[in-house]
């Protein structure tokens, strides 16, 4: 009879939808306060539980579960409990990553306990060393061109006559795919992220030709599938996956430019399984994981020298002209007066 190996058990796991991975080599697992709690985004990133997580239980490194959840909502819950964080390790996108660090909710990331950490990319690790990018993304415009007569160029396309009721954008709590849509917008607009209250009128404007607000990408994603909307403001991994079944929706990589977006790993400063949440970042940024992230999920590496296939290069932006950063300072500082905006004048 064969051997049922530790890697066997690991895929029938996830072939059965189990969300708890449990396995572990007693010669190399570390002391753990149960299992490591790790979150993603949900959709194509459920991925990570086999890509990272097969690969840490094998290492030895101990337990390992994933959860699904949205980095507002993981913020808030390290601050009801920081003494007892809901989850060791956190996917953020930036500014709340800089958030977590500035409130004491991160654990400093350093080269001495993340040695992979050397070979991020500029902007890869945040201020302090609050998080680091397993990956970089961007939101961008997506559509059917069996549904829009010509190409989308540009941000302000979105308010094209014959787009009306074709629509669909970010809703809460989704905050910041908002937020990157703000700050696209006013850019287009010839603005600034200090402008952004000049750019919330025009959303007013358009919610008429909205078809929905979405909570959940995956909700934007299927609608589009489905021939509901036309278009639709999503992140550019999804767009990417959608590209790949279907050869009407495309990205439009507006001629403004697109944000770039770093999805960090957090860990929380609390957590009672610091050693083994730190191994799960260094392996996350080793080559070979970077290479299947990216190649999976349709992601730009955060760290140098990961091979890329030609298929993959096909379906992310490979255009480093294209890619603009955010003023992560002014959208710490008004951020929640944006949002706040959106969901009484634009979503309500």
């Amino acid at each position: 009879m064969t051997a049922f190996s530790r890697r066997d058990a690991l895929k029938l796991s996830l072939a059965l939808g189990a969300s708890t991975i449990a396995l572990a080599s007693p010669l190399r697992a570390f002391a753990q306060s149960g299992p490591l709690r790790v979150t993603h985004f949900g959709g194509p990133y459920a991925a990570l539980e086999t890509i990272i997580g097969e690969r840490f239980v094998e290492a030895g490194f101990g337990e390992i579960e994933f959860e699904q959840d949205q980095p507002n909502l993981i913020l808030a819950k390290w601050q009801a409990q920081p003494d007892d964080p809901a989850y060791d390790i956190g996917l953020f996108e930036r500014v709340p990553t800089l958030r977590a660090g500035s409130t004491g909710l991160a654990l400093p990331l350093t080269t001495e306990t993340v040695p992979n950490l050397a070979n991020a990319l500029p902007g890869a690790v945040a201020e302090g060393g609050a998080g680091v990018a397993l990956a970089f993304d961007t939101i961008d415009i997506m559509y059917d061109k069996n549904q829009v007569s010509e190409p989308i160029t540009s941000w302000l396309d979105l308010w094209r006559p014959e787009l009306a009721g074709k629509i669909m954008l970010p809703g809460m709590p989704i905050d910041g795919a908002i937020v990157f849509l703000l700050v696209s917008t006013a850019r287009a607009s010839g603005l600034t992220e200090e402008q952004i209250d000049e750019v919330i009128p025009k959303f007013v404007e358009l919610k008429k030709n909205v078809h929905s607000f979405y909570s959940d990408p995956n909700q934007a994603s299927q609608l589009l599938e489905r021939g509901e909307i036309a278009v639709a403001v999503q992140y550019s991994a999804r767009i990417g996956q959608l590209m790949k079944r279907h050869y009407n929706i495309t990205r439009a990589t507006p001629k403004e430019g697109v944000p770039a977006i770093p999805y960090d790993l957090v860990v929380a400063k609390n957590t009672p399984n610091k050693k083994a949440a730190e191994e799960y970042v260094n392996l996350a940024l080793s080559p070979e994981v970077q290479e299947e992230v990216c190649s999976t999920i349709l992601l730009n590496p955060s760290t140098s020298d990961v091979p890329l296939s030609e298929d993959t290069l096909k379906y992310i932006i490979t255009d480093q002209s294209k890619l603009f950063a955010v003023n992560d300072a002014v959208v710490i500082e008004k951020q929640q007066g944006w949002l706040e905006r959106w969901q009484r004048e634009v979503q309500a």
